[in-house]
C-alpha cells in the first residue's frame, strides 16, 4: 500500500462520471460539506483570503458550493461559484452559480480580486493542473488559492477508516480514499507553479491539506 503513495494514482472518481444519480451527488454532498468542516477544508482557503470588504472571488470547481457558502458568512465578499456539474450548484445558497468548464475559463484578464479551488486539482493529470493554473493566473487580479490534499500515508489510512465506520455514502466510501492516492506532495504542486510559470508558495494547513498560493 506505501509503495501505491510514491506516485499519483490514475484510479477514477466515482463523482467524475456526471451521469451518476441525482441522490449518489446529494448523499455525498452532504458529507463532503462536513469533512470540509471539520477537516480543514474550510480553514485552508480562508487563512489566505484577504481580509477586506467587496472582495470578489471566483471558486473554480466548486461542487455543492460549500466552501463559498461558508466565506461568504465569514467574510464581506460576493463570490462566483463555478462547476461544469450542474446538480452541486443547485445546492448554492449565498453565492452566484456558473456552469462553465475549468479548462477553458469563460472571463476576462483580471476579473477577480481571487480565484479559488478547493480540492479540485487531484481529479486532473498533472498537464491539465497545469492548464487550469494558468487559467486561474490569468484571469485573477490579486491573489490565486489552490487547496488539496496532502499524498500522505496516515491520511490516506485515516480517511479510509472514517469512512468506512461513518459514510453512508457510496461515493464517499470509493472515492475519499482514491483522492488522497491521487493527491499531492508539496514539490509535486510546486513543479506543476513551475510549469505555469507562476511565483507560488506552497503551505502545510492541517490536516492533511496543501496550499499553492500565488500573489500578484
Amino acid at each position: 500500500m506505501f509503495g501505491n503513495l510514491a506516485r499519483r494514482a490514475e484510479e477514477n472518481e466515482i463523482m467524475d462520471d456526471l451521469s451518476e444519480p441525482v441522490d449518489e451527488f446529494a448523499a455525498a454532498y452532504r458529507e463532503l460539506e462536513l469533512i470540509n468542516r471539520w477537516l480543514g477544508g474550510v480553514r485552508a482557503i480562508q487563512r489566505f483570503v484577504p481580509h477586506e470588504s467587496s472582495l470578489l472571488i471566483l471558486d473554480i470547481a466548486a461542487g455543492a458550493c460549500d466552501i463559498g457558502d461558508a466565506l461568504v458568512q465569514r467574510l464581506r465578499c460576493t463570490i462566483v461559484a463555478l462547476d461544469l456539474n450542474a446538480k452541486g450548484l443547485k445546492r448554492s445558497r449565498n453565492v452566484l452559480p456558473v456552469v462553465g468548464d475549468a479548462l477553458h475559463l469563460p472571463f476576462r484578464d483580471n476579473s477577480f480580486d481571487v480565484v479559488m479551488s478547493s480540492l479540485f486539482f487531484h481529479h486532473l493529470p498533472s498537464e491539465s493542473c497545469v492548464r487550469v493554473l494558468e487559467q486561474m493566473w490569468r484571469i485573477a487580479k490579486r491573489i490565486v488559492i489552490v487547496n488539496d490534499l496532502h499524498r500522505h500515508a496516515f491520511a490516506y489510512f485515516s480517511i479510509r477508516a472514517l469512512t468506512l465506520m461513518f459514510s453512508r455514502s457510496r461515493m464517499v466510501r470509493h472515492d475519499a480514499p482514491v483522492s488522497v492516492r491521487r493527491a499531492f506532495r508539496p514539490m509535486e504542486l510546486q513543479d506543476i507553479a513551475s510549469q505555469a510559470g507562476i511565483p507560488a508558495e506552497i503551505h502545510r494547513s492541517f490536516p492533511y491539506r496543501l496550499v499553492l498560493v500565488a500573489r500578484k
